[in-house]
């Protein structure tokens, strides 16, 4: 299982869409693996919609919710950008189901 460090792979760099679109083309690397991809947000605070919709916000856009999930695991997250993540592969998911 592939287990990607945040505060690593972003540096000081996880506010961005540009930023965000790193990190997605990363876990796109990943989407065939056997395993999913963990991100593990260890000691950061992201608060950046644009980030979170830029990386997996677009790929529930793309993909269903379900398959998202099995793909990538997102772990030691702060509350506050669990639900803002929560909220905005949600608000994508429906706009994917609407088209």
């Amino acid at each position: 299982m592939a287990h990607l460090l945040i505060s690593e792979f972003c540096g000081s760099n996880h506010v961005t869409r540009a930023d965000g679109a790193r990190l997605r083309g990363e876990v796109e690397a990943h989407w065939n693996d056997a395993e999913p991809l963990v991100l593990d947000f260890s000691e950061l605070r992201i608060a950046s919609v644009s980030f979170f919709d830029e990386s997996l916000g677009l790929l529930a856009a793309k993909h269903p919710v379900e398959e998202l999930a099995a793909k990538v695991k997102v772990i030691n997250i702060d509350p506050q950008d669990r639900s803002l993540l929560n909220s905005i592969v949600s608000s994508r998911a429906k706009e994917r189901r609407a088209s």
